[in-house]
């Protein structure tokens, strides 16, 4: 839920203009403002400028404002005022003379308007300050040469003569400089998600030069709290607080974006620059998103410019640019375009050559997006339209074994791609809010390993409804509905223990003594309505009650036969006290619960009979701001995992057919930890954030058996991130990650399988030894060239500056004799240029 910024109130109150003085001055003050909108204190933010200060200060302890509000809830903040002090009055000038002098204040380099901008005229005493157009006037200018002075904090100091003619007006274009280049900014418009439990909100102009993420914000995710590192040979999977990947979801605008990143985390599949930011929600979120029992990420997208905008950013894996501007004519209607393609296509076709292993399609990605927006002036109503498309291709040909070892050969293909188009309608009328979202996705999966593969391409619909009402100020009421009908053409052929789930183990890929499975091209749906309310009661000052709760139904089955249907109803409540200014504590209860994905309830690779899996989350925790941009939380949580999913040795009568059972829900899992954030969140020059987070997660699969580590279980995982902006355009930016190394199965020795001439491994107790920790420094330099009406920003970015290659598994050779540790990447460098206008 946004925060309603406080404003002043009651009579004016101004600061008067000290005796003696001739000149103009702007006098900016953070005031602390409590919840009553009294001013508690104020400081002074500019450079001294005494008797000038004096006199804010005292005019500041006079003001009364409205209250800054969450809702219709009263806050204490902090906020930024200032006075602006003209100079005494030049003699009268004749009501009848016409504005003789009047321009535009832009940021240099970003074109920025900038408003609340004082322009001076020294000779003549005359000032104006800019208004949202960035837009001053002044009226009888005497003619001949005058000056032009701005002192604007956070510019250098502007002075420039222009030349004014009697009975003429001259009109100006003034450029700012910033002390600091691309200072940080982002435009925040509109309705806010609603408030959750445990939220944290990274804005897109933080996390643009973050080291190692390539200017990418959704990458910045796997730096925060409560969540597992699973390396590029994860495929960089989401594991937040000891969940199954695919237990977490990322949404983009409340829709759900299928493939977060490009061939697993070289880039996101999103251009970063649409974006406003990233609300990261590891655990008790609200009644608003169900269908998933791990965290969520909501992706939020930013306001298009009016003016035109655009950049091009050229590196040593990819190219993508961007434009945007509104449409001439018609009021309200605006557009962006953007786009990327990789080139490590042609780069290794150039430096490969053929031999035992070679690329039949060399890897190579792209994405692009189009949206329109259109927010007719004084109408009630706004609509969006959003097109995405990403696509990833690899095919490899290995011409004989590798090592020796006789199962590895053939053709491994891959193309991973989705397409998306989104419509969103957002009526506001008053206290009352109605958000509704349509979306239609194709997806597609292709992987052939050998004589393996499978095939998925999938056309779904999605719908989002949300209505708010704002009842009153102690009580506002919400409601939705949430609906996904997936349709998805499949086709596969493999050997089950190629499709690895959770807790199994298989060092050297499917078993060459197993048969294949195969499943003939079948239309597999999979349709999850659900329906939500929540409130948030507002009892006593400081104090949010928020219950809720949440109806989800599955029905999955092959075509029209086979179909099955589940629900769950899941209460959920959080309570949040904000204390003080300083302190505020929290703590929330929820159920969870999450349908059979992908085709587990689906023969011959699932069971129709399979039910929701299902958790419960427990959170408690504290934040502090002991200053303004300095924040400290501390959680701890526990969730009990039931129902889940997992293989089963039994078997079953079904149509007078003995079949295997394939998967059951005997599964159960436990997770316990507490999370730590120190964060300095953004100012001019500094900024970054601490985050460490301590946890358990274990698993058991069977009844009887004991407890065992999660495979992403990491006890420790510590993230430092420091970026600070040096004068003349530079910056410089470091990232140090420290994380226990994840489990994984020993191999104790072998036996031979004479028939098929094979080795099949013998394993020890699942999950009980670990990789070595992984631990690596990325560092980041950029230097902005500020032009007038563009910027030019060149970058390195190193990665694994140490070059201390990560261990990642453990690989054994075909007889399981030998073994070696299969590491991850060395250092790589990326540089870069972007160019923005």
């Amino acid at each position: 839920m946004p925060i309603a910024a406080p404003s002043p109130t009651g009579p004016a109150v101004e600061a008067e203009y000290p005796a003696g003085e001739s000149r103009g001055a702007r006098v900016v003050l953070e005031l602390d403002v409590d919840a009553q909108g009294e001013v508690t204190a104020a400081r002074v933010l500019t450079p001294p400028q005494p008797r000038f200060d004096e006199s804010a200060l005292a005019a500041a302890r006079r003001r009364r404002f409205e209250p800054a509000r969450r809702g219709s809830e009263p806050l204490a903040v902090r906020i930024q005022f200032a006075f602006n002090f003209a100079p005494p009055p030049a003699p009268p000038v004749p009501s009848e003379q016409l504005v003789n002098v009047s321009g535009t204040v832009r940021e240099r380099g970003s074109r920025r308007w900038l408003s609340g901008i004082e322009v001076s005229l020294r000779e003549a005493n005359l000032s104006a300050v800019t208004d949202a157009q960035g837009r001053f006037e002044l009226r009888g200018v005497p003619p001949g040469s005058a000056e032009l002075v701005i002192a604007a904090p956070g510019y250098q100091r502007l002075s420039t003569r222009i030349g004014v003619e009697p009975g003429k007006r001259t009109d100006v274009s003034l450029l700012l400089e910033p002390l600091f280049a691309n200072p940080f900014e982002a435009t925040v418009e509109g309705e806010r998600g609603r408030e959750e439990l445990s939220r944290t909100t990274i804005t897109t102009p933080e996390v643009q030069r973050i080291p190692g993420a390539q200017g990418d914000a959704l990458k910045v995710v796997e730096d925060l709290p409560g969540v597992a590192r699973t390396s590029p040979i994860g495929g960089g999977l989401l594991v937040i607080r000891g969940s199954n990947p695919g237990d977490s979801l990322v949404y983009l605008d409340g829709q759900p974006i299928p493939l977060l990143y490009h061939f697993g985390a070289i880039s996101s599949t999103v251009n970063p620059d649409l974006l406003e930011g990233i609300d990261y929600v590891p655990g008790n979120f609200s009644a608003t998103y169900g269908d998933l029992v791990g965290g969520l990420v909501e992706v939020r997208s930013r306001k298009l410019r009016e003016e035109p905008h655009g950049y091009a950013n050229l590196n040593l894996l990819e190219a993508s640019a961007m434009v945007e501007s509104s449409i001439p004519g018609v009021p309200g209607l605006s557009f962006a375009l953007a786009g990327r393609r990789s080139y490590i296509d042609y780069i290794l076709r150039a430096a490969v050559s053929e031999g035992d292993v070679r690329f039949t399609v060399a890897p190579r990605y792209y994405d692009a997006q189009l949206r329109i927006d259109w927010r007719p002036p004084g109408s009630r109503h706004a609509l969006q339209f959003l097109a995405l498309t990403s696509d990833d291709k690899l095919g490899l040909l290995v011409a004989r074994p590798l090592d020796q070892d006789p199962n590895v050969s053939g053709n491994i293909d891959t193309e991973t791609g989705f397409q998306q188009l989104r419509l969103k309608h957002t009526f506001r009328s008053g206290a009352l809010t109605v958000d509704s979202i349509a979306m239609f996705e194709r997806l597609l999966l292709r992987f052939a390993v050998a004589q393996q593969d499978l095939d998925v391409l999938s056309r779904d619909l999605f719908l989002r409804s949300t209505i708010s009402l704002e009842a009153s100020d102690g009580l506002s009421l919400a409601a939705g509905v949430d609906v996904a009908n997936r349709r998805a053409l499949v086709s596969a052929s493999f050997q089950q223990s190629l499709a690895v789930r959770e807790g199994e183990f298989n060092n050297q890929g499917p078993r060459i003594d197993e048969p294949l499975t195969t499943l003939p091209p079948t239309l597999v749906n999979r349709f999850s309505p659900g329906l939500w309310a929540e409130a948030r009661i507002r009892p006593l000052p400081g104090l949010t009650i928020t219950p809720g709760v949440r109806l989800d139904s599955y029905v999955y089955g092959v075509a029209a036969r086979d179909r099955t249907s589940t629900a769950a109803v899941s209460p959920r409540v959080a309570v949040r006290w904000e204390a003080s200014p300083v302190w505020a504590f929290k703590a929330g209860a929820g159920l969870y619960s999450q349908g059979a994905r992908n085709a587990d309830a689906v023969r011959p690779f699932g069971n129709p009979d399979v039910l929701p899996e299902r958790a419960l989350q427990l959170t408690a925790g504290a934040e502090m701001r002991p200053w303004p941009g300095l924040f400290f939380g501390a959680e701890a949580f526990y969730k009990r995992l039931s129902d889940i999913i997992v293989r089963s040795p039994d078997t079953q009568v079904v149509d007078g057919q003995t079949l295997p059972v394939i998967l059951d829900n005997a599964g159960i899992g436990r997770v316990v930890g507490i999370e730590v954030l120190l964060r300095k969140e953004l100012t001019s020059r500094l900024f970054g954030w601490l985050a460490y987070t301590y946890s358990r997660s274990q698993r058991i699969d069977r009844p009887g058996q004991a407890w065992r580590a999660f495979d992403f279980d990491q006890t420790h995982n510590l993230t430092a991130i420091a970026s600070y902006k040096l004068p003349r355009g530079w910056q410089i930016g470091a990232r140090f990650r420290f994380i226990t190394g994840n489990p994984e199965t020993p191999v104790l020795g072998s036996r031979y399988l004479a028939p098929l001439d094979v080795y099949l491994p013998i394993y020890g107790a699942t999950n009980s030894a670990r990789v070595p920790p992984f631990s690596q420094l990325d560092v980041r330099v950029d230097k902005v060239w500020t032009f007038d009406a563009w910027t030019l920003d060149a970058y390195l970015d190193v990665l694994n500056s140490y070059n201390r290659r990560p261990v990642e598994a453990t690989l054994y050779s075909y007889d399981f004799g030998q073994s070696q540790y299969l590491r991850g990447l060395p250092i790589i460098p990326t540089l870069g240029l972007k160019g923005s206008f």
